[in-house]
């Protein structure tokens, strides 16, 4: 009678260590590519919100426009200068008590980066800036008749848009300035 017996030492089941390292390769692939992805889906979520918030602080001014024959002074900045208010710093209060009958709650940028100039080129920062001349004529027009409401989106590829009346060269170094601006 011919036996045979199996090797006890012998291991039937299970994976190689290359095989493991395989696998852990492949899912840390596909973990960041899905990072990447999800961090564009954000920026392009928190860029919409942006135009959003800025085509209703336009509505509020437009209804703060007809109820006051002007626009509210932009004013109290000390990061870009003292005719403008940002949500860089304090002086976006003031513009938020003179909309305030216009607006339940006064939007702020989703990341307003405190201290950062919007209005520059070489500027990182995402906040809204809001002029509106308080003296003297300013892009043809006599004071607090018209006004530019400023903010940049992280996503770069976006054109730069200028909407309104106001010819974007009076904007000065404004003009190149951000993603998005209106100018009435």
């Amino acid at each position: 009678m011919l036996l045979i017996s199996k090797n006890k030492n012998s291991f039937g089941y299970g994976f190689t260590i290359v095989e493991l390292l395989i696998v852990i390769v492949v899912i840390a692939i596909l973990a960041a590519i899905t990072i990447v992805a999800f961090n564009g889906t954000q920026q392009r979520a928190r860029d919409s919100g942006r135009q959003s918030d800025v085509k209703t602080i336009a509505k509020a001014l437009e209804l703060y426009y007809i109820d006051n024959g002007k626009f509210p002074n932009g004013s109290g900045s000390t990061t870009i200068n003292a005719s403008w208010s940002t949500t860089a710093d304090a002086s976006w209060a003031n513009l938020a008590t003179a909309l305030r009958p216009y607006l339940t709650t006064f939007p702020v940028d989703p990341i307003s980066t405190p201290g950062s100039n919007v209005l520059t080129s070489g500027s990182t920062g995402t906040n809204y800036a809001y002029f509106s001349n308080s003296a003297g004529t300013y892009c043809g027009v006599p004071a607090n008749q018209m006004y530019i409401l400023v903010y940049r989106n992280e996503n770069s590829t976006q054109s730069q848009d200028l909407f309104g009346t106001c010819n974007p060269t009076v904007l000065g170094p404004y003009a190149g300035a951000s993603n998005y601006r209106v100018a009435k």
